[in-house]
């Protein structure tokens, strides 16, 4: 039995007993898809809402009941804190992925089979059984050749366990330990006690059991989908015993706000044929080394429910439909110019990572703030801000209880650089082309002076012009896009061109930079650190050690990329979450814009709350509708003498509900337009951010306090601002609000003049 290992973590024993159980009804396999490449059945499992994890409350009983240690309830430690969770529909695998399926990919690949085949066929009897002695990378390897994926933990659990029911106080419910129900029973599916014929209820039995009946047949899987009455509450079969199914998921605990060490180990759920009744509770977890071998240990797989949004553009409906598409087509654009992106960032690493260099950038305020301090940023990017300079911070001299955060002197002085030396790179910009050309060229002067790489961001207009100006120099290099000066939008009835697409434009390039500089950084051994969004609890644990001491993280050994993987990868997640923002919301923007004419023909104050920096004012294109606040405060206490009667208030946020603001609105009696992006999982405490003070991250729009005067709308970014996961670092880079924050305006801005050209 070589490959056996011999102390399965003390593969725990453990009985479980609980007070009541629940029927198995009729569950609908009719959609139903199968995987041409594998043959595999896929049982659709529904988006929906249920309790991850368990409580010391749930889990005492069982070791009460059993007489079992209570020092063994360490097993159940990283299963808390329990917490809601809100899953999109998804397809998964009704069984575990067998040993005729693995072969069709060996066979296909070249990939090695597990050893205890001896060979390269699949063992005689067993070709329907569940495959095992695969570790994580082998099971990655078949997801990638079959066209799915691993499940994340989230996922696993949920279609284990099923949807979480409302009490009659209408909170949600924990769902059942087991796939069943709450009641354990050795017979229902395939687990050492049911080999043993008896309860295992201590360590000695188990033991016993371990070195001796069992040892006369490795390993002791049976074909999967074996035990029906087991099925799971979507139709899944197999979801406890039989095989220990890896997941995506690094082993780390739930809602973490601490830098790890390092994490080695991936996730695996459900108990083994070799398991007793702790490690076969829907809410149980088990890490492993990624290249860890047993008898014991399969997977099966996933797929999205929901295909892909299409290339290509939305379906014109409005005026901010064709917003939509030229966001889009600068997407697309942005794909093409992938190749000098990446020359930049190679140059920008060779800099940083030889020569010890700082990441900085300059320009005008909105563009030259964007890489600072940011969800999924690099943590050492820092503002150049020379002495002198009418570029960048423009408010500094206001008293400091009326400027926003990230204008008070604490983070000027940590977060500010003001002479940049011969080892720096410096990113440099404008959103306002008048800005531009008051500041581009003396500023880029300055930093060439100081023998910095300037990378210049703008359009080819503005691009040329600034080389032309400055003179050849090889410190300097440009990413340009194709967005004119001015408006980008023209409206029947309506005179100027409206909407400007400069930010966007500037900041969907600043993105794709950071991209390939950390793929950079990472073909150079580097794994820079990335930023942990402030609106997740207590985040300064987490980013204190980046800001402070490290410039790159030592305790990640991360692969490196090929030159324009990261920066493709990026778009194509921009492009489907501006794709998204209109799906069955179209309703919603008709009526937000129609509220905003109104308001304008009757000459009413429309408020635009914006706390992502844009500064529509300052920008062409802009039909001015709104009375504009962009001081990065969610509360707004200044307009509580302001707001009054059939006034609008429009907030475009991030992800979360500003409660204090809502009730001021709803005191002067007007209407509100609120844009936000609804969260997986909520910090387990009110986070606290500056001046926003305490935030509530609604999960769904239905917990909100609903009536005729307000809308909501999904901004759809990723949930803590955040969306390219760089495979063994542990937080998301790369901010997305921007681009859906500047969308949703704009979309709005557009609808409402087009009602009011008419």
């Amino acid at each position: 039995m070589p490959h056996l290992v011999k102390t399965p973590t003390l593969l725990t024993v453990l009985l479980v007993t609980v007070s009541w159980s629940q029927a198995i009804g009729e569950v609908n396999l009719e959609k139903t898809r199968k995987n041409k490449r594998d043959g595999a059945k896929m049982v659709l499992v529904p988006a929906g809402r249920f309790l991850m994890g368990s409580t010391a409350a749930e889990v005492d009983p069982q070791f009460v009941e059993t007489g079992l240690p209570v020092a063994w309830k360490t097993h159940t430690k990283d299963e808390s804190p329990r917490h809601a969770r809100s899953i999109d529909a998804f397809y998964m695998y009704r069984y575990e992925v067998t040993n005729s399926q693995y072969h069709k990919f060996t066979a296909a690949t070249g990939h090695r089979t597990p050893p205890h085949w001896k060979g390269p066929d699949s063992p005689k009897g067993k070709r329907n059984h569940p495959v095992v002695e695969v570790n994580w990378n082998d099971a990655v390897a078949y997801c990638k050749w079959a066209g799915t994926s691993l499940p994340s933990e989230a996922q696993w659990e949920y279609a284990a366990r099923g949807a979480g029911k409302k009490t009659a106080d209408g909170k949600l419910a924990p769902s059942p330990a087991f796939p069943w129900g709450n009641n354990w029973d050795r017979t229902l599916c395939n687990n050492s006690s049911y080999h043993a014929g008896r309860d295992l209820v201590t360590a000695e039995t188990w033991n016993e059991w371990y070195k001796g009946d069992q040892e006369a047949d490795y390993p002791l899987t049976t074909r999967v989908g074996s035990y029906k009455k087991s099925r799971s509450p979507f139709g899944i079969d197999d979801m406890a015993g039989n095989a220990w199914e890896w997941c995506l998921d690094y082993q780390l605990p739930y809602q973490s706000d601490t830098l790890p060490t390092k994490s080695t180990l991936r996730s695996r759920r459900g108990g083994s044929w070799a398991n007793v009744a702790l490690h076969l509770r829907s809410a149980d977890r088990q890490g492993a080394a990624a290249d860890n071998l047993n008898l014991y240990t399969g997977f099966r797989c996933v797929m999205p429910a929901a295909k892909p949004r299409n290339t290509g553009p939305v379906k014109v409906e409005q005026a901010g439909d064709r917003f939509v598409n030229f966001v889009l087509e600068e997407i697309a654009t942005a794909g093409t110019r992938m190749a000098g992106i990446t020359r930049a960032a190679n140059r920008a690493a060779d800099r940083i990572v030889h020569l010890d260099g700082n990441l900085l950038s300059a320009g005008d305020q909105s563009f030259s703030l964007e890489p600072v301090w940011r969800a999924g940023g690099i943590a050492f990017s820092r503002q150049y801000t020379p002495e002198g300079s009418a570029a960048g911070f423009k408010k500094l001299d206001s008293p400091e209880d009326k400027v926003p955060y990230y204008r008070t002197k604490g983070f000027v002085e940590h977060f500010t650089v003001k002479k940049a030396t011969a080892r720096d790179v410096v990113l440099l910009g404008f959103e306002n082309e008048t800005e531009e050309q008051k500041h581009a060229v003396p500023l880029a002067r300055q930093l060439l002076e100081e023998n910095a790489l300037v990378i210049f961001f703008g359009s080819a207009t503005a691009a040329a012009r600034l080389s032309s100006e400055v003179g050849a120099n090889d410190n300097l290099m440009t990413i340009t896009h194709t967005v004119p000066d001015g408006g980008v939008l023209s409206i029947d009835g309506w005179k100027d061109k409206i909407c400007s697409g400069r930010s966007i434009a500037n900041r969907l390039y600043l993105w794709a930079f950071e991209a390939e500089l950390i793929g950079a950084f990472l073909r150079r051994g580097k794994m820079p650190g990335i930023l942990l969004s402030v609106t997740y609890e207590s985040p300064q644990v987490f980013n204190q050690p980046l800001l402070n001491t490290y410039k790159f993280v030592p305790a990640f050994n991360v692969s490196p990329v090929a030159e324009g993987q990261l920066g493709k990868t990026y778009l194509a997640h921009i492009d489907r979450i501006v794709g998204r923002i209109l799906d069955g919301q179209r309703h919603k923007f008709r009526k937000a814009a129609a509220w905003l004419a109104e308001a304008a023909r009757k000459k009413r104050t429309s408020y635009a709350l914006l706390i992502h920096g844009l500064d529509p004012e300052n920008l062409p294109g802009d039909p001015g509708l709104f009375k504009v606040f962009s001081e990065g405060n969610a509360y707004y206490p200044q307009l509580d003498d302001l707001i009054q009667a059939d006034d609008v208030a429009l907030f475009v946020g991030y992800n979360w509900y500003p409660r204090r603001l809502a009730r001021t609105v709803d005191t002067g009696k007007a209407r509100q337009i609120l844009c936000f992006t609804l969260v997986d999982q909520a910090p387990p405490k009110p986070a606290l951010y500056g001046e926003v003070g305490e935030l509530y991250h609604p999960t769904s729009f239905d917990q909100l306090p609903q009536g005729k005067n307000r809308i909501y709308i999904d901004l759809r970014f990723a949930q803590y601002n955040a969306v390219l996961k760089i495979p063994g670092f542990p937080v998301p880079a790369l901010e997305t609000s921007s681009f859906a924050e500047d969308v949703v305006y704009w979309h709005l801005v557009a609808d409402t003049v087009e009602l009011l050209a008419r």
